[in-house]
């Protein structure tokens, strides 16, 4: 048996970790949950005399020595990493992009899954934020390649299309892109090479093109829809969308995925098909729905023609099917539980590659 535990003091991370924070057995791996104020400090007790390996969210605390555990990034990507800690080999993050260079992803995978029914009264579900306010680059951009992005979802995750918007391999720097960088640790006396912050331009204007994608699909789908579509997330009506308000309690959003057809568009960070999101929704019972993700064939393996999309028109197609046929709904929501029935071995491979494969 390995140890492995969790050590953060704040626990504004715990809702991402979904049903991986349980304190369970995963294969050879024992994991104990020491998050929060009071159990922090035994995790620090066990990192001091080198007993077992730390996963630290965020790096609070820091673990600089590769041998007493992890820190691992729950906002996303490297890029979220603050600057000055790049260097830290032991530095692992939740979503891949196809932009940035030397992603470490640690995989999780849902687990303890709720068995559920599909609901009499089934309901479309997406739950999100949204922020379309461009600037003129972006602008630009978008609207040079929208029809594209929206006849193939896919498109944005493509390196071959981001070397088509900069053949050279670089990008103008247009406005916010120095307050960014102060905001992940960057030292002004400190040179940052053009790699990098071509990587992180890069980065800011994937993010902007994935929510106005975003944007327009959600746009078309509640027009099509109506009541049966339900929006939840405050800044929608700000767009004439008729959104329920933005839910925090996890319970909550637990019992509103639970038997509906929940609808995923990917995160705007990066291209994977296991994330918070898209686990939070499988663990509740949930029958996810997904566009396609750069390792979809291997995550969904005999689902991958069944509950993916990568158009407007597949989506609608999927949605109206689904909606009237509440027998075949009920199938695949128990092919999507039986996809994760081996999960605890996925994680314990997972951890394998962080703490001995490396």
């Amino acid at each position: 048996m390995k140890l492995v535990f969790f050590s953060f003091k704040n626990r504004y991370r715990r809702k991402e970790l979904n049903n991986f924070l349980a304190t369970r057995f995963c294969g050879k791996y024992f994991i104990i949950d020491l998050s929060g104020p009071f159990k922090y400090f035994f995790a620090k007790i066990l990192m001091f005399f080198k007993i077992g390996k730390a996963i630290s969210c965020d790096g609070r605390p820091l673990i600089t020595d590769k041998n007493k555990g992890m820190n691992f990034w729950m906002r996303g990507t490297t890029i979220n990493i603050p600057i000055s800690l790049w260097n830290l080999d032991n530095n692992y993050v939740t979503i891949n992009n196809p932009i940035l260079q030397n992603n470490k992803v640690f995989q999780i995978f849902p687990i303890n899954i709720k068995k559920t029914v599909i609901e009499n009264d089934l309901k479309i579900i997406y739950m999100s934020r949204v922020n379309i306010e461009t600037k003129p680059e972006e602008k630009y951009i978008w609207e040079k390649y929208k029809t594209h992005l929206l006849e193939d979802f896919s498109l944005i995750d493509s390196k071959a299309f981001w070397k088509k918007i900069f053949p050279n391999n670089s990008t103008k720097i247009y406005e916010g892109i120095l307050t960014r960088l102060h905001n992940h640790g960057y030292d002004p006396k400190k040179k940052i090479s053009e790699e990098s912050t071509n990587e992180i331009k890069k980065y800011l204007l994937y993010q902007k093109l994935k929510l106005l994608l975003r944007f327009e699909i959600i746009k078309k789908l509640k027009a099509l829809f109506g009541d049966k579509f339900n929006l939840i997330g405050d800044d929608w009506n700000s767009h004439s969308l008729n959104s329920m308000p933005s839910i925090s309690n996890i319970k909550k959003i637990k019992n509103i995925y639970k038997g509906n057809i929940c609808l995923d568009i990917g995160s705007m960070l990066g291209s994977v098909s296991l994330y918070s999101r898209s686990n939070q929704i499988i663990e509740s019972g949930g029958l996810i729905i997904q566009n396609y993700q750069n390792d979809s064939k291997k995550i969904w393996k005999n689902l991958y023609d069944k509950i993916l999309f990568n158009n407007l028109h597949e989506l609608i197609s999927l949605i109206k099917k689904l909606l009237n046929n509440k027998e075949y709904c009920s199938t695949l929501l128990k092919d999507v539980h039986d996809n994760f029935s081996d999960s605890d071995k996925y994680i314990e491979k997972s951890l394998d590659d962080v703490f001995y494969n490396n």
